[in-house]
């Protein structure tokens, strides 16, 4: 029974080995092959040309560093809520399908995820009304 242990673990560390000399050694070996290649032999010498934003070969409009309007994140920020929110609602019927068998309350799950959706809505509603979504 020993000997069969001793075989797997020999097995398990010769995979690992594997693993590790077959994708770990070449990926930083060619990332560190290169790195190194291009501090000998590679130059850099930098210049306000070489600085400035790459525009499809145009010249630049203006600096590169732009401050947005706070509204352009406010609606990003409401878009990715509500985007999660149907992403999420499906697995979360399911979950909460099951608690309410197990709770024997059937509508256990509707009535979580309508005062979810409610809440959301209201923040939808208060958003809409400070005029995050108006877009000028």
């Amino acid at each position: 029974m020993g000997d069969i242990s001793q075989v797997y673990q020999l097995q398990v560390a010769q995979i690992a080995l594997f693993v590790f000399a077959g994708f770990f050694l070449p990926a930083v070996g060619m990332i560190g092959l290169a790195w190194v290649l291009q501090l000998f032999l590679g130059y850099h010498v930098p210049s306000k040309l070489k600085n400035q934003p790459y525009e499809c070969g145009m010249k630049p409009l203006q600096e590169a560093k732009v401050q947005f309007d706070i509204r352009y994140y406010l609606y990003a920020l409401l878009f990715i809520v509500f985007d999660i929110e149907i992403i999420f609602i499906i697995p979360w019927a399911l979950a909460t399908d099951e608690q309410g068998r197990n709770l024997n309350f059937p509508w256990f799950g509707p009535i979580e995820i309508a005062i979810f959706l409610a809440i959301l809505t209201v923040g939808l509603v208060y958003a809409w009304r400070k005029g995050a979504l108006k877009w000028e």
